[in-house]
């Protein structure tokens, strides 16, 4: 059985059950925990990626000014 969640963890490293999903989880059941968090934005990789796409865009540019001219 799978359940889903959201939750918090806490100053102290605590991460609360909903009442309603522990509710649901057997007494004494052996458990598989996956932790999933949203990774924060590398401020210099977005950089990059912009560069690139405005350099491939650019390039795009440049190839359809020459085939214009074929």
């Amino acid at each position: 059985m799978t359940l889903e969640f959201k939750a918090a963890v806490t100053a102290t490293g605590q991460i609360t059950l909903p009442a309603d999903i522990a509710g649901q989880i057997p007494a004494g059941k052996e458990l598989h925990v996956v932790l999933t968090w949203q990774a924060a934005v590398d401020s210099d990789a977005l950089r990059l990626a912009r560069t690139l796409q405005e350099k491939s865009l650019a390039a795009s540019v440049e190839d359809s000014v020459y085939d214009s001219l074929a």
